[in-house]
């Protein structure tokens, strides 16, 4: 556990298609929340989440879902949420389901050529050139139309472009209706936006490689995420 802090739950994990998750070592780890990768952007769905989805909730799991943020179609990425995660098809399923939008930096592609190649730069690597973030204004939208189709404000997730995005904005925003899950790789979250969040809900306090320890699951790198609460607290308010 994060040095220093009293009082918290180091029992979430969050993941994605390219995660190797085994649920049962994860169970067997003291792991009771997991959170997933659904979508991103526009058209972009996990590839494992819905299998996994039922896999855990067999098992007993927490389940949370989240959305990887692009600078796409508002509209277009909330309905590719909802699409993955099925929403409406199981009222009672809906209803445990953390959702989340995970407000990051969009990350790079690879720079190519107009005949499609890659180009490479001096260091012979392929050129990486970053993709455009979703803005302030767009992810109020985001989650001001995931709240008009749930009737429930999705928590958000980030660190940096969050912080920077927030640094001046005041606290009658959409996203300040939104629990907080914040990502600082620290032994302490530091840095928090308190004239928006006065307290965190999570905290993803590594990435498996950044951070406190521990950032393993059985020696498996992984994010882990901590709850300002005991575990029974967090069963009770889930999904938030």
């Amino acid at each position: 556990m994060p040095n220093g802090m009293l009082d918290i739950s180091d029992v979430i994990v969050d993941v994605y298609h390219g995660n190797d998750v085994d649920f049962t070592s994860l169970k067997a780890a003291g792991i009771v929340g997991i959170i997933h990768k659904a979508s991103q952007g526009e058209n972009t769905r996990d590839k494992l989440y819905r299998t996994r989805r039922d896999k855990a909730l067999e098992m007993g799991f927490l389940w949370g879902a989240y959305h990887f943020s692009s600078a796409g179609d508002v509209q277009d990425q909330v309905k590719n949420f909802l699409k993955a995660i099925q929403w409406g098809e199981n009222p009672d399923r809906d209803r445990t389901t953390l959702l989340s939008l995970d407000f990051e930096p969009s990350g790079k592609v690879t720079k190519k050529d107009t005949n499609g190649n890659p180009i490479i730069g001096a260091d012979g690597k392929p050129v990486k050139i970053p993709l455009p973030d979703m803005t302030l204004d767009q992810a109020n939208d985001f989650v001001t139309e995931i709240h008009t189709i749930t009737n429930r404000w999705p928590m958000v997730y980030g660190g940096r472009l969050l912080r920077e995005s927030v640094a001046h904005a005041n606290n009658a925003i959409a996203l300040a209706k939104c629990p907080l899950w914040y990502a600082r790789y620290a032994d302490t979250p530091s840095g928090l936006p308190v004239h928006i969040w006065p307290a965190y809900t999570l905290w993803q306090y590594t990435d498996g490689k950044d951070g406190p320890e521990p950032r393993t699951v059985n020696g498996k790198k992984i994010d882990r995420d901590t709850f300002q609460g005991s575990v029974d607290n967090l069963r009770a308010r889930w999904p938030f």
